[in-house]
């Protein structure tokens, strides 16, 4: 009788064994799975943020420059000193290569500027347009890069 009682004690813990081989197996699948799922989504997340994220910019700046304009009084000269922004480092170096042509033009451009005109937010902003869409047209003409993203200013004061 011993010898059954053993028998039937071995043959329950049989089962349980299988049961928690079972139970492992099955917990490994469900950790690989998650694990696997975690990692696909954030990889989707960090290439959409790498797509969201706006082109490095790259930024230059010319020498100040003074010209006389006509206002009414004391006001008789303008300073200003021109920031250049671009996605593509290779339009600031063609600016460079050019410097003497684009310095002449801009300073054509505020010399005819008047005092009233300029004094306002809106004439500021036409102003950089126009400078911005002269230093693209002179970078053309030359097949240089030319994608100027826009012409800002540092410093702007009327005298």
């Amino acid at each position: 009788m011993a010898e059954k009682e053993v028998e039937l004690e071995n043959k329950g813990g049989g089962g349980r064994k299988w049961m928690i081989i079972i139970l492992l197996v099955i917990a490994v699948l469900l950790a690989g799975g998650g694990g696997a799922a975690a990692w696909y989504l954030l990889s989707q997340d960090a290439d959409e943020t790498a797509e969201d994220l706006p082109p490095e910019r790259h930024y230059s700046s010319l020498d100040p420059m003074t010209v006389n304009i006509d206002a009414p009084g004391s006001v008789q000269f303008l300073r200003v000193q021109i920031g250049l922004v671009s996605t593509d480092p290779a339009v600031l170096e063609a600016v460079e290569d050019h410097l003497p042509v684009v310095r002449n033009d801009i300073l054509g451009i505020l010399s005819d500027q008047e005092y009233t005109e300029l004094n306002t937010r809106e004439g500021k902003e036409a102003l950089t347009e126009e400078l911005t869409a002269t230093v693209r047209a002179i970078l053309e003409s030359r097949e240089a890069p030319s994608d100027l993203e826009r012409v800002v200013f540092t410093e702007l004061v009327m005298q």
